[in-house]
């Protein structure tokens, strides 16, 4: 067994186990989270082939977000999972990160708790897997670059190194699908991408519903299929957007944190920007 960073080589294997679990990643998303974070990216190597990933994406020293924690199926239970993340928080507290946050499912919950974590709110994931009737409006506006304060606002943290990378549509030789594209108006801004399985909208942050309205429509717009849409129920507003253009919740997981406590704003949040990046 070999613990060790991930290389670009190993994204095609990443993509294989991710896409196994039935997640929605594709290789530009594994390829962005190895860009960004190069150093804090793990695998377990077996038997001469990636078998578990742990990706670590930090924002400063402030807050760094765990992810893409996955297992190969015919190496689960072997507590592979268990020393990856011992391993990646070791690589946090060495970096000097106060702050570790995920979305946990119920399966991992009770290792993350062993691990430290606290819950902190609840996340659901809400889909629509028919054509969204909507028409979207007139999005011209501030340049993304403008509304850094009010994502830092909600989010809690800069991270503006991970939005202009989302916000430039990108395509690699060996996965046709694009990363994302942005919608900006005065009071917010809404990136979406295409997946693996489906559309995915965010993150989305707005000041106010009717800003979000016409940001979430006007991503919706743009492309047909299925759409995935992480939304904290704590935001009604968000919540009730959702039921008003017909997508239906699927699951829930839970926001969890170890270390302070880092003051956001979940009321501007009307779309994360995903499991693996917060």
């Amino acid at each position: 067994m070999t613990l060790r960073r991930l290389t670009f080589a190993d994204l095609p294997h990443a993509v294989e186990i991710s896409a196994a679990a039935g997640w929605n990643q594709t290789l530009v998303e594994w390829s962005n989270l190895l860009e960004l974070a190069p150093e804090t990216c793990f695998g377990i190597e077996l038997d001469g082939s990636l078998a578990a990933t742990a990706t670590l994406l930090p924002y400063g020293r402030r807050l760094a977000w765990l992810g893409m924690v996955l297992t190969k199926r015919e190496y689960q239970r072997r507590g592979l999972a268990r020393q990856l993340m011992a391993h990646t928080l070791q690589a946090a507290d060495a970096l000097g990160i106060e702050t570790v946050k995920l979305d946990a499912t119920d399966q991992g919950q009770p290792l993350y708790e062993k691990l430290g974590f606290v819950a902190e709110r609840p996340i659901e994931r809400w889909t629509w897997s028919g054509a969204v009737q909507v028409t979207a409006g007139d999005l011209v506006g501030a340049p993304l670059a403008s509304l850094e304060l009010l994502d830092r606002a909600a989010f809690g943290v800069d991270r503006t190194q991970l939005l202009s990378r989302l916000a430039v549509p990108r395509a690699l030789t060996s996965d046709p699908n694009r990363s994302s594209k942005s919608m900006v108006v005065k009071d917010g801004f809404a990136l979406w991408r295409h997946g693996r399985i489906a559309n995915y909208l965010g993150p989305c942050v707005a000041g106010n519903p009717d800003a979000a309205r016409r940001l979430v429509e006007g991503c919706l717009a743009q492309a047909d299929g299925g759409w995935m849409w992480d939304l904290f129920p704590v935001n009604v507003q968000a919540v009730e957007l959702a039921r008003q253009l017909r997508f239906e919740p699927r699951r829930r997981l839970m926001r969890m944190c170890r270390g302070s406590a880092i003051i956001d704003r979940p009321d501007l949040v009307y779309g994360i920007a995903g499991f693996q990046f917060g």
